[in-house]
């Protein structure tokens, strides 16, 4: 009888430089699998390890039978107390794994492979991460372990994606076009100036980190994208000409100006968004969320079947997907004691992480919570970094009261002759300072107007009357208006220009009942108090108090 180990050879592959001799047969196992998975193609694998990887121990195993290659296993090992820890390769920056072999061929040779890498590493503990359950490979593993009488546990992932197959986009999108109020962001966004998808060159790779760095600076970013080691692979893959894989940078523009970008992956039909970020200047707009519905459509027009949104629990991927994939990590070891001792505390620690995880709360703890401390701890001796932390969240947190007045002035006859000058959108794109609230009072419907600098501007609203750091939203009645930061020094010049540009009958205003100047500048002025506020805080929990005016 001849056994399966009599015409199959392991071959163990230590270098990049080694794998370079069988690029042809990686290449060809995966073209005759029409494989979509990004992160398995060679041109990942290889500049994987040749940029990142040269410190880890990769060791990849070819099969091979009858001079024929049939299978490879990317995997990287950790020296442990209790023998070898063994992981896929490019472990927390490939988002998917599998063993690259043909469908025809994947039995034997994942028998073949485990048997022969249990007998040169002893007492080992697998823990195989991104293993895409609308594969083949988690089931023929399982079958295999079954019958060698290994135990395995594994965790499932919520992997979501958009079949574009067959899709009406129209029909698409009307469930989803007023979520979280996208096509009133999407208008006001086009309100600022022209608003475009477009695929970018790698010329934008710095733009776009800088963007990351910014958006992530007070966040637990647990990708490393924009880290200095692995821009130099993000940026080299985005710089090669795209082949059966490619790297695909989606840009959302307004006029000039990257606000959103996307880097991606695309494998023979399959897209999958990989990071995304935004400018936070514009976060009331949502253009990460224009940024996914331009995507889509522009996927739909370049003929991709489908839109993978990647692992993991955001809530927005939920809003977008038709279709549900999992992806899991399988945790097994040899039967040494050693080994399945750490193996059981493996699975215990998993179950853990995989409960928290469910949580959203937890995850925005570490990612934001986490991350600002950790932005401290990095910026521990700028004070003035400790100083807003403390002034702006830990007194509030505790203890906070604020008390405003909201005045009405009706039927003033001012007739002064004022110099005032519209903000336009353009103006604000363009500035550098303070940019992010500007844009915030535009989206919320206000009007700037200025003398001689745009930074000394009072805003006027013709529908709300609105406090946000007391949470307060009032609307207006007809032919009001609500005016924010005014100055006493040019009180009457601003009320004769309003009544004159809006022709209104009633102005609204708010001041801090403690700013005493303001107070009498406006009852000199002919206000009368409306509402009298009250906003407390203690410990979290805040209350407003209302006494009007009779």
């Amino acid at each position: 009888m001849i056994r399966m180990d009599d015409y199959l050879e392991l071959i163990q592959i230590r270098t990049y430089k080694h794998l370079e001799i069988y690029e042809n047969e990686w290449n060809t196992i995966l073209e005759k699998n029409n494989n979509s998975n990004p992160f398995i193609e060679y041109a990942f694998v290889y500049n994987w390890w040749r940029i990142l990887g040269l410190e880890q121990q990769i060791e990849i195993y070819a099969v091979k039978e009858h001079n024929r290659i049939i299978a490879f296993f990317p995997f990287q090992f950790e020296k442990k107390w209790f023998g070898y820890m063994v992981h896929f390769l490019a472990l927390g920056d490939a988002n998917y794994m599998d063993f690259i072999v043909r469908k025809v061929d994947k039995s034997r040779a994942i028998m073949y492979l485990f048997d022969e890498l249990i007998k040169l590493k002893k007492s080992a503990v697998f823990n195989l991460h991104g293993l895409l359950e609308s594969t083949d490979t988690p089931n023929i593993l399982s079958d295999y372990l079954k019958v060698r009488n290994m135990k395995q546990r594994y965790n499932r992932i919520e992997t979501p994606y958009v079949n574009l197959q067959n899709m009406d986009f129209e029909d698409y999108m009307k469930p989803r076009r007023k979520m979280h109020g996208m096509d009133r962001r999407e208008k006001r966004l086009r309100a600022l100036g022209d608003v475009s998808l477009q695929i970018a060159s790698a010329s934008v790779m710095d733009k776009i980190v800088k963007m990351h760095k910014k958006r992530w600076e007070k966040k637990n970013d647990t990708s490393g994208f924009s880290s200095e080691r692995k821009q130099v692979f993000f940026r080299y893959l985005a710089e090669q000409k795209p082949d059966k894989m490619g790297v695909r940078l989606s840009t959302l523009l307004v006029g000039d100006e990257i606000i959103a970008f996307t880097y991606g992956f695309t494998c023979r039909g399959r897209y999958m968004g990989y990071v995304l970020g935004h400018n936070s200047d514009f976060d009331c707009y949502g253009p990460g969320r224009l940024l996914i519905k331009e995507k889509i459509q522009r996927c739909l027009v370049d003929n991709f079947q489908k839109l993978d949104m990647s692992i993991g629990y955001e809530p927005y991927k939920f809003d977008w997907n038709t279709n549900l994939d999992y992806t899991r990590k399988t945790i097994f070891s040899t039967n040494t004691i050693r080994a399945k001792a750490f193996r059981n505390f493996l699975w215990v620690k998993e179950m853990l992480i995989a409960k928290i995880k469910k949580y959203r709360f937890f995850v925005l703890f570490r990612r934001n919570t986490i991350g600002k401390l950790k932005y401290l701890i990095r910026n521990k001796w700028e004070v003035q970094v400790w100083k807003s932390l403390w002034k702006e969240k830990i007194v509030p947190f505790f203890y906070e009261k604020k008390e405003y007045v909201i005045v009405k002035l009706s039927d003033s006859e001012l007739k002064k002759v004022s110099n005032f000058k519209e903000i336009t959108t353009q103006m604000v794109l363009t500035c550098t300072n303070n940019r992010n609230e500007m844009l915030q009072k535009i989206y919320n419907g206000y009007i700037g107007h200025y003398t001689s600098t745009i930074q000394d501007a009072f805003w006027v609203n013709k529908n709300v009357i609105r406090l946000e750091d007391i949470e307060l939203v009032s609307n207006l009645k007809k032919r009001s208006v609500y005016i924010r930061d005014w100055k006493k020094e040019n009180l009457e010049d601003i009320i004769s220009f309003v009544q004159t540009q809006y022709g209104v009958k009633y102005i609204y205003m708010h001041v801090n009942r403690k700013d005493f100047a303001s107070v009498v500048a406006l009852e000199y002025a002919g206000f009368l108090w409306e509402e009298k506020l009250t906003y407390s805080r203690k410990l979290g929990r805040a209350k407003l108090e209302k006494v009007v005016a009779n």
